[in-house]
């Protein structure tokens, strides 16, 4: 009897055990969930006290970077430039005879290639048989830096001549150093042109604005792509022909004339035009003063912008007590 007694105290006492139990993780649960409540009630409260400020925050982050977008301006045309290089004096009547039927033909203002590296009495040759109206640019196959003796000689005869040149420098890849550019400069350049995988322009922070060429020689290298990405970008090109090339046969008739007819397809469309060398750099140099002013009025207007967005966030983070 005493035994069944004791069992039934000690179920008594576990069933008490138990109930106290259950209120007390009742009693748990429920403080945990009035607390979440209360830091959920808090948390909402202040996101809808920073809600308007957050707001404020994300609508100047997307004025600021599209305002930093609009600085960059291209020019709304794509520039074609054709040019050529004379095989060599002796063959100057055959070489502008063909020159001349080209430019007739497809419309555009030859840019005659000087070699500075030719001899003098050549290279006057082959601008005294040329038309007035040709353009000129300079070019020089051993471009020495800060030293470059054949093209300054050849600039003092051209003005002793009374001939101008574009004042643009056809600058090999493997010459384009900062040094040389420097040196363009200081010789009084305006620009030059170099290789670019894809076209590209702009101007240096010596002032000489710059764009794409593609030389054609022996490689017939395919420039139609080059012309694509040229009228996407509304850039500026100059396709250079070598007429030892065209006459060696070694760049072929057909190739040379397709290329002219793709140009002059490109030509024809309101939004490109062969264009003059002269007529380019003025465009680029117009395009760069866009973008300066646009820089300019960025920087301004950003510091504002940019004020504000720090503010906001201290405001922010003084709300949800971060500070």
């Amino acid at each position: 009897m005493s035994e069944n007694r004791t069992v039934f105290i000690r179920n008594i006492i576990c069933i008490v055990i138990s109930i106290l139990l259950i209120i007390a993780l009742g009693y748990l649960f429920y403080t945990v969930n009035q607390g979440e409540q209360a830091q959920n009630a808090a948390l909402e409260t202040m996101q809808d006290e920073a809600k308007p400020y957050e707001e404020e925050l994300q609508e100047l982050r997307t004025q600021l970077s599209n305002l930093e977008n609009s600085v960059s301006y291209t020019s709304d045309e794509a520039a074609i430039m054709v040019g050529f290089v004379i095989s060599d004096a002796s063959n100057i009547t055959n070489d502008i005879a063909y020159i001349e039927e080209k430019a007739q033909t497809y419309a555009f203002t030859p840019v005659l290639v000087l070699d500075c590296t030719a001899e003098l009495s050549e290279i006057e040759t082959v601008v005294a048989a040329t038309d007035a109206d040709w353009e000129i640019m300079l070019y020089a196959s051993d471009f020495l830096t800060n030293a470059n003796e054949n093209v300054l000689a050849v600039l003092s005869w051209l003005e002793s001549a009374g001939r101008e040149h574009t004042g643009v420098y056809l600058m090999r890849s493997d010459y384009s150093s900062d040094a040389n550019i420097q040196c363009l400069a200081e010789d009084g350049f305006v620009g030059y042109t170099v290789y670019h995988d894809t076209p590209t322009a702009g101007q240096t922070e010596d002032g000489l604005v710059y764009f794409d060429y593609s030389y054609l020689t022996t490689s017939g290298t395919t420039a139609a792509s080059r012309l694509t990405s040229l009228y996407s970008s509304k850039s500026s090109i100059i396709t250079i022909f070598d007429m030892a090339s065209i006459n060696s046969g070694e760049l072929p008739e057909v190739y040379v004339t397709s290329l002219l007819e793709t140009m002059r397809t490109y030509a024809d469309y309101d939004d490109c035009a062969f264009s003059t060398v002269a007529d380019t750099v003025e465009r680029l140099s117009q395009v760069n003063s866009i973008e300066a002013e646009n820089q300019a009025g960025y920087e301004a207007e950003a510091a504002q912008i940019q004020e504000r967005i720090e503010e906001l966030k201290e405001i922010i983070a003084e709300i949800y007590g971060e500070n």
